[in-house]
């Protein structure tokens, strides 16, 4: 990897700080404003041999459109997840009361305790609604073996978690 051009080294030294303060009109998280300046910075640098003084206003247009572009794509993305979020329904996780909430962080804290080798299957049966043999072919394991972790973990789970959590037999 070569070092940069030292011109355009200088070049967007001297103009960064600017950049990132007007990207940030429209995007007002630094990381993305960065990204922003990043992604029209080098845009600008690709259409041009050589910086010059009089292109200052094209680089700040390209820093504008990209910034524009990351402010309009977080917007769709937010619409999506949020129509997603509407039409879902109520997750276990997202209990109304403070007792579903407790109950809820419990089995998370539980569920975090399991070695991997367990952990997966279960989140791959009760979350993911998966079978022994599509989890299986998802792990690419055999599924004597899945079934065997996943009744383990089950049975660890029901030492780690209170017997608020357990279900009735």
């Amino acid at each position: 990897m070569t070092s940069p051009d030292p011109d355009w080294q200088r070049w967007y030294d001297a103009h960064a700080a600017r950049l990132l303060l007007y990207a940030r009109q429209w995007l007002p998280e630094r990381a993305d404003a960065e990204d922003a300046v990043q992604a029209g910075f080098v845009k600008f640098w690709r259409s041009r041999a050589a910086p010059e003084a009089a292109d200052v206003p094209l680089l700040f247009t390209a820093v504008r459109t990209a910034a524009l572009d990351l402010a309009k794509a977080r917007r769709r993305r937010t619409g999506r997840e949020q129509r997603a979020a509407d039409t879902a329904p109520t997750a276990w996780w997202d209990g109304d009361t403070l007792a579903e909430r407790e109950r809820a962080d419990a089995v998370a804290r539980a569920i975090a305790a399991l070695p991997p080798e367990q952990r997966e299957p279960v989140v791959l049966r009760i979350w993911g609604g998966l079978t022994f043999a599509e989890a299986a072919r998802t792990l690419d394991e055999n599924i004597n073996t899945v079934a065997a972790r996943y009744r383990a973990a089950l049975t660890r789970l029901r030492h780690l978690l209170p017997e608020t959590c357990h279900e009735p037999d």
